[in-house]
């Protein structure tokens, strides 16, 4: 399915060394840029209360405490899995599909703050913004602020998804451009 070993190696180090960087820089972001006003709960911590409350775990369960600041254990590995999943996605859609790597992964960035975060988090329910009246978070229902955090923040991740699968293609010394490999 994944074509030569060496192809192989490339989507298993790309999505590694991708879905673990990237995560590190979206957390980043949101941080200068932070998407939902204070005390809103964000999609992440309502899937998780939604999907695991009946089994006991909550997006509380793995919070700590680092230097007096509470840190969301739950919601951080949350989005760390989805950034390894999404890394996936994005290496194994290069081999096959090179426009998807657009503006260094740019283009990529925005298909999934639009897919995701405009259509599919309000499909299932998980958006309702304090500052939209009870309104379902559709894409043209967000303020500007999180509309802006949202995009900027999956732009910069996803291009050092990008950034770390040229690293891993010029380990393995595969073109950098183009189809990269023969499946």
């Amino acid at each position: 399915m994944f074509g030569t070993r060496d192809n192989r190696k490339v989507i298993f180090w790309a999505t590694v060394i991708g879905g673990f960087i990237s995560s590190l820089v979206k957390w980043g972001s949101e941080v200068n840029v932070p998407p939902r006003v204070p005390g809103e709960v964000s999609p992440p911590a309502a899937h998780i209360d939604a999907w695991l409350g009946p089994f006991g775990i909550n997006s509380h369960s793995l919070d700590y405490v680092y230097q007096g600041a509470t840190v969301g254990g739950a919601v951080t590995l949350y989005h760390w899995l989805f950034s390894f999943a999404f890394a996936f996605v994005y290496v194994l859609l290069s081999a096959y599909w090179p426009k998807i790597r657009l503006w260094y992964g740019a283009f990529y960035g925005l298909v999934i703050t639009v897919t995701m975060h405009g259509f599919l988090i309000p499909l299932l329910g998980f958006r309702h913004p304090v500052y939209a009246n009870g309104a379902v978070g559709w894409l043209w229902n967000l303020n500007a602020y999180e509309l802006c955090s949202e995009m900027l923040g999956h732009v910069y991740w996803a291009g050092s998804i990008e950034i770390c699968l040229i690293a891993v293609l010029a380990s393995q010394a595969k073109p950098v451009r183009g189809d990269w490999a023969v499946l």
